[in-house]
């Protein structure tokens, strides 16, 4: 039986940083850079998983660090020099800032199971947006207590340890189709993936356009309290 709903947070309860990022794109591009805004989106997400990728164990850096090597390499990338440290200034403040999805707030209250959160984000950013919106969650666990990130199973599996659950017990719920859909189930862990971008959806995964359509699937699939 299902005891719990383990959620992501950026994309999935609150904002993700698509206009942060349309923003970033029109500074590199008055600095000279001549890719697109899709480009610079696409430059930095790739980056930001390739970097968190490497950043485990002893190589373990947080999200702060991350973002300032991210523009770096960024910067190597499309040939121009950019206001680093204000650039991640932003990032930083976006994280603190940035609005709950309605539909998240709604399954937080409406939910039969307890909810968690596990984000690759910084504590301190997190623990304030939790208090920010009230959020009704039981605990949460980050990337910096793990010194890893998703999609590596080690971050889910002492996600669970700290949550007093089995991977059989919990379903976790995420936009990243790599990071948290295939992280978790990587790890044994039930996921659905939250396909709020109407992307393409890959033969065989659960996905759902919305929380509206969450809630459904987990008390068709029996979840309960336990």
């Amino acid at each position: 039986m299902k005891r719990a709903v383990i959620l992501d947070f950026y994309g999935t309860v609150v904002h993700e940083a698509y206009a942060l990022l349309d923003e970033i794109a029109v500074v590199f591009h008055r600095c000279g850079a001549s890719c697109s805004v899709q480009e610079i989106h696409r430059l930095w997400w790739q980056n930001i998983a390739s970097l968190c990728d490497e950043a485990h164990g002893e190589n373990f850096r947080n999200q702060k660090t991350l973002y300032f090597s991210a523009f770096e390499n960024m910067e190597k990338q499309t040939g121009v020099t950019v206001d680093k440290s204000s650039l991640v200034k932003a990032v930083i403040e976006f994280s603190l800032t940035t609005e709950p999805f309605e539909d998240a707030l709604k399954f937080l209250q409406d939910s039969p199971l307890p909810c968690f959160i596990l984000s690759n984000i910084d504590t301190d950013e997190l623990y304030a947006m939790i208090n920010k919106h009230s959020l009704k969650v039981k605990d949460f666990y980050t990337s910096e207590e793990a010194r890893e990130y998703k999609p590596r199973k080690g971050i889910f599996e002492k996600g669970l340890k700290k949550f007093g659950l089995k991977a059989e017990e919990a379903v976790y719920v995420g936009d990243s189709l790599r990071n948290d859909y295939f992280g978790a189930r990587g790890a044994g862990i039930d996921s659905v993936w939250l396909n709020r971008l109407n992307a393409e959806i890959p033969n065989g995964v659960i996905s759902c356009p919305d929380f509206n359509a969450v809630l459904p699937i987990v008390l068709r699939q029996g979840f309960s309290k336990g």
